[in-house]
């Protein structure tokens, strides 16, 4: 990590990522807080988080198309411009307003949600496209530290700020992180390398038993490549498709691999478990523990303390041991903290829970990320997240659904839904393994044979 701190482009995406983290970090602390404390606030909150995810899953598979045929760095800038502009705007009206009503609130959650699906895969593939393969597990550590950290200072400042001041000022410091961040991240040197002329990427092979499939490269096509490849044709000589293809793309690139498959999908799962859960927080603490603000906020450090923790012992352990062998072993720490949750109503064993849950959590998505930059290929990032993160709406959507079930029983009978479907992920996982051991095993040699997944 320290090689890579000596990286001015590595130290610029630091500082940017922190700043913007702590300002949609503080948004979506305070206002799902707000919500909850109004009348029917638990329904509000609800609907704008179903609300809000299936808008975001129909945008998902567009952007994810869009950010495959055009400059990383453009779609990165365009996700600072938005949370500066929007965070920004929901400021001054509620200042003009002198408050903000329950569909304001509504408003500003949506527009920092979206930051997020903007920020982050435009981020994940910029990473991918301008470092070298080496660098990938140091890298992801070091970001993973970088957001929890951000998150922390958020979590504390948010516990701090929504009780003593008005929101359209915090909004309004919000919308400056933004604005920092993209003046900073307006300087990286960057090269589309993506939109040109190249030699393909090494595939990766299709599981043993697994069905052909048109986007599954014979072995006469499969070439040797540099650690980082682009993809072969120039984007702009291809002609239009429609996102949705895009999307398919991605799913039959994961169909012809199942188990791989298989395995970045429940791995998936506590990342979906963490956001879904992000609804039943204020409430557990508000109703459950009946505590203020502050529990609230030392619960966010308490997870960005564990998060931060994972972040400096991932890279080591997946040195060590392989992401593939690492990655159910974070699961178990994950469901470790939501079992912490729903069996000891307390604010102190929240407070642990916190830390199990944010070592968990940063665990599998360092892991998985790693996983991911080494074994698809960088022309097939934008599809194959993109197909993610459609899934990844689904199942939140899904899952907040469920949680109507706390309306008559409480906020602990939502974490024993998300308790099983841990479980159930955690089974996954272990059943995948195998192919993943084996995709990372195979030879870049062209027609290689490729081990079979016990």
């Amino acid at each position: 990590m320290q090689d890579l701190l000596r990286d001015t482009r590595v130290r610029r995406l630091l500082v940017a990522n922190t700043l913007g983290s702590i300002g949609s970090g503080i948004t979506i602390f305070a206002v799902p807080w707000l919500l909850v404390h109004e009348p029917d606030g638990n329904a509000a909150y609800r609907w704008v988080t179903i609300a809000t995810t299936i808008v975001l899953f129909v945008i998902s598979p567009y952007y994810g198309a869009w950010v495959d045929r055009h400059s990383r760095k453009t779609a990165l800038l365009v996700s600072e411009a938005w949370g500066f502009a929007a965070t920004a705007a929901m400021a001054l009206l509620g200042l003009a307003l002198g408050g903000f009503a329950v569909w304001q609130l509504m408003a500003v959650y949506f527009a920092g949600m979206l930051y997020y699906t903007l920020h982050y895969p435009a981020k994940f593939a910029l990473i991918q496209q301008m470092f070298d393969r080496s660098q990938y597990q140091s890298l992801t550590g070091l970001l993973e530290i970088q957001g929890q950290t951000a998150m922390m200072i958020a979590g504390g400042l948010g516990g701090l700020l929504v009780a003593h001041v008005p929101l359209w000022l915090i909004l309004l410091f919000d919308a400056a992180t933004y604005a920092a961040s993209f003046a900073l991240q307006s300087t990286l040197p960057y090269t589309a390398t993506h939109l040109a002329p190249a030699a393909p990427a090494r595939p990766v092979p299709a599981d043993s038993g697994a069905p052909s499939s048109a986007s599954t490269p014979t072995p006469a096509a499969a070439t040797a490549s540099p650690p980082v490849a682009p993809p072969p044709p120039p984007a702009a000589a291809s002609p239009a498709r429609g996102v949705w293809t895009a999307v398919g793309e991605g799913w039959r690139w994961l169909v012809a691999r199942p188990l791989l498959a298989l395995f970045f999908t429940c791995t998936l799962i506590p990342f979906v478990v963490v956001m879904a859960g992000n609804y039943l927080l204020p409430i557990y603490v508000a109703q459950t523990l009946r505590a203020g603000p502050g529990w609230f906020a030392a619960g966010e450090i308490a997870f960005a303390l564990g998060a931060i923790a994972a972040g400096f012992m991932l890279p080591r352990l997946i040195g060590r041991h392989s992401a593939a062998d690492t990655l159910p072993g974070t699961m178990l720490v994950f469901l470790a903290g939501v079992l912490v949750v729903l069996v000891a109503p307390y604010p102190l064993a929240f407070l642990v829970a916190g830390v199990l849950l944010g070592f968990g959590n940063a665990g599998c998505r360092v892991a998985r990320s790693s996983l991911l930059m080494h074994l698809v290929p960088n022309h097939m990032m934008g599809r194959v997240g993109g197909f993610y993160q459609v899934l990844d709406r689904v199942l939140r959507t899904l899952l907040v659904m469920a949680m109507v079930v706390i309306d008559t029983r409480g906020p602990v009978a939502g974490y024993l839904i998300l308790t099983a479907v841990v479980v159930l992920a955690l089974a996954g996982a272990l059943r995948g393994r195998a192919a993943v051991r084996a995709a990372m095993a195979a030879p870049s040699t062209p027609g290689a044979p490729v081990p079979s997944p016990a």
